[in-house]
């Protein structure tokens, strides 16, 4: 995991992709109760232009 100031880059296996993207951004929007929804976006890509 890389974390670059407002993302987070995540290798894994692409039979695995669509579900480790599931799980960060379950982990990350639920990371704490706040007044205002965290929302958070993964995205797939074999590079990171690719994922955006």
């Amino acid at each position: 995991i890389l974390q670059v100031h407002d993302e987070l880059i995540v290798e894994a296996r692409e039979d695995i992709a669509e579900e480790a993207a599931r799980l960060l951004s379950e982990a990350m929007e639920n990371v704490v109760s706040l007044d205002v929804p965290l929302v958070a976006e993964a995205q797939i890509g074999k590079t990171w232009a690719e994922a955006h």
